[in-house]
């Protein structure tokens, strides 16, 4: 739990993949992304659920994300 922050859905890069970051009521939940589209509309989804304003997408990393996948 993270009492003493407040609502909020943030999304960030981190290690090839996207992380939707959601604080609801003290309480911390993350949901793991290998799209940043769906990340992004995830993210929405929950800052209308909670009530948040909306946020500008995040930004792409300037050098490419490394996956380590092939595919």
């Amino acid at each position: 739990m993270v009492t003493s922050e407040p609502d909020s859905v943030r999304v960030k890069a981190v290690n090839g993949q996207w992380i939707v970051r959601v604080v609801d009521g003290g309480r911390l939940t993350q949901q793991v992304f290998d799209i940043h589209a769906q990340a992004e509309i995830f993210a929405e989804e929950e800052r209308l659920r909670l009530g948040l304003p909306g946020e500008p997408p995040a930004e792409e990393p300037t050098e490419p994300l490394p996956s380590g996948r092939t595919g």
